[in-house]
């Protein structure tokens, strides 16, 4: 499961680097809501152009598809990204794509709203994807050196204390390596305390004391990493 096809989607293990480097292909699907057996002849009434257009994650604003119709199938892209991956329908508003073993199918449901227009995207029986009018990927800012270095440090999971992160500046971001396992993602500057991988929606958002120094950082908008004092 390494493919990054599957960036459409991100595990909920509590720590955000660790799906990063494998992708988000661990989610946990909901088979509640297992799809249904259907006859081998599909009827729809909804064509499939009704489902594109571009649809953002609810829990993080950069992670957004576009979603077009190829063939008899919806093709979703990452904006901003290579990502991409292929939906194959098996019914009226429910579509699927495989993982990146192939032994199991990520069900994408998607509904309506009062409009009767469609809306929004349920991900894995959990996830929710909103369909917005546009977007536009955020520019990078231009910070001075010192407004870099200043975020750099060894950083200690909130949650598990046996893991860290080490940050450091370079000539226009910051480089993150994982202690578990010695992987690399590089980031590019939002602001002075937001960066962000773009190609995988992978932000780091940066929390400074009185006094300017940093405190911790949250990745993916819900893991925190406290700065190690050294």
């Amino acid at each position: 499961m390494t493919s990054l096809k599957t960036t459409f989607i991100y595990n909920k293990w509590p720590i955000a680097f660790i799906a990063v480097f494998i992708l988000f292909n661990n989610i946990i699907v909901d088979h509640t809501n297992a799809f249904p057996k259907h006859n081998t002849t599909l009827t729809v009434e909804t064509p499939l152009k009704a489902f594109e257009g571009i649809y953002q994650f609810k829990e993080n604003e950069f992670m957004v598809y576009q979603i077009t119709v190829q063939g008899d199938k919806l093709l979703a892209q990452k904006i901003g990204g290579d990502a991409k991956l292929t939906l194959t329908r098996k019914s009226e508003f429910e579509f699927e794509f495989p993982d990146d073993d192939g032994d199991e199918k990520i069900p994408v449901v998607f509904s309506k709203n009062e409009a009767g227009e469609i809306a929004q995207i349920t991900l894995g029986g959990r996830q929710i994807w909103t369909k917005i009018k546009s977007y536009t990927p955020p520019k990078e800012a231009q910070l001075k050196p010192e407004q870099i270095k200043v975020l750099a440090g060894k950083y200690q999971s909130d949650e598990r204390a046996d893991l860290f992160i080490t940050i450091t500046a370079t000539a226009d971001g910051l480089t993150l390596k994982q202690s578990w396992d010695g992987k690399e993602i590089n980031f590019k500057p939002l602001s002075d305390v937001l960066f962000l991988n773009q190609a995988i929606g992978f932000p780091l958002k940066f929390t400074k004391d009185a006094s300017g120094n940093t405190t911790k950082v949250l990745a993916f908008n819900r893991d925190t990493w406290n700065r190690v004092k050294e």
